[in-house]
């Protein structure tokens, strides 16, 4: 399906599920990080969604760069006009590049919403 959009389709596909997803898993992420840093868990929203805003941004603008950029790479691997499956090898080539590429962005975002959920401050 990312070879039959464009960039900006696939970025737009890629945010919105990002976004979709942290807003539905934010409180197991909240558990997760809670229990690993032995604090104390409780059910109060505000707590169970404190740094969402930043969890969003993080994991929209990585989905968002990696559904554009694999895109962008097996319509380079294709090459144009070309109508074929991509091998399994160069699927694979396709996902590590643009996983690679969204874990520059996504890894300081990931930081800066487990200190916000340690110490509070919210976005």
């Amino acid at each position: 399906m990312s070879t039959k959009l464009n960039e900006f389709q696939n970025a737009t596909v890629g945010m919105v599920c990002g976004v979709i997803e942290v807003f539905c898993l934010q409180p197991l992420n909240y558990a997760k990080n809670m229990v690993q840093q032995g604090q104390p868990l409780t059910l109060d929203p505000k707590k169970l969604y404190r740094g969402v805003g930043a969890n969003m941004v993080n994991m929209g603008s990585c989905t968002m760069i990696q559904f554009s950029t694999g895109g962008a790479l097996k319509k380079l691997v294709i090459g144009d006009g070309e109508a074929r499956r991509l091998k399994a090898w160069e699927e694979m080539a396709c996902g590590i590049g643009a996983g690679t590429i969204s874990a520059t962005v996504g890894s300081p975002l990931e930081l800066i919403m487990i200190q916000q959920q340690r110490k509070g401050g919210n976005t």
